[in-house]
C-alpha cells in the first residue's frame, strides 16, 4: 500500500465533501464516520481533511465571510462546504491555491448547483489574491 505521502488527495476530497453534506443535512456524527477504517484506508487524505475542516469551522467561516457578500448559510450545502474544505486547504495546508482552487471547481461541478461552481471560483480567487498579497 502507498503511504500518505505517496497518495494524491483528490478522491479523498470528494469523500470529505460527501461526509461533510452527511454531516450538516442528517446530523451525522464525524466520530462514527471516522470508525470506518477501510474507508481512511481507500482514502488516505480524508481523515486529516475531514478533522481539520471540523476543527476549525468557525474560524474558516469567518474567513470565508470577510470575501463573501452573501450569507454563508445561505448558500447550497455542496458549495458551502467545498469552500470550506479549500478555505482549510489554503489556510492551514502546504497545498497550492491553484490547486485547490481547481479541485473545488471539480467538487462543485460535480455535486453541486449547475453554476455554483463560478461563485466558488470567484470566492476563492479573493480570498487567495488577499492571501498572497498578505505575504
Amino acid at each position: 500500500m502507498k503511504s500518505k505521502k505517496d497518495t494524491s488527495p483528490v478522491r479523498s476530497r470528494d469523500k470529505v465533501i460527501q461526509s461533510l453534506y452527511e454531516i450538516e443535512l442528517s446530523g451525522s456524527d464525524i466520530k462514527e464516520l471516522l470508525k470506518d477504517l477501510s474507508l481512511q484506508s481507500r482514502y488516505p487524505h480524508y481523515k486529516d481533511l475531514l478533522e481539520g475542516v471540523m476543527k476549525f469551522r468557525e474560524k474558516i467561516d469567518t474567513s470565508l465571510s470577510t470575501f463573501m457578500e452573501r450569507k454563508l448559510s445561505s448558500l447550497d450545502p455542496i458549495e458551502r462546504n467545498t469552500l470550506r474544505l479549500a478555505a482549510y486547504e489554503m489556510l492551514y495546508t502546504n497545498t497550492d491555491a491553484p490547486i485547490i482552487i481547481k479541485e473545488s471547481i471539480r467538487l462543485t461541478k460535480k455535486y453541486g448547483a449547475a453554476d455554483g461552481y463560478k461563485y466558488v471560483n470567484a470566492i476563492l480567487d479573493k480570498m487567495y489574491k488577499s492571501n498572497s498579497e498578505n505575504i
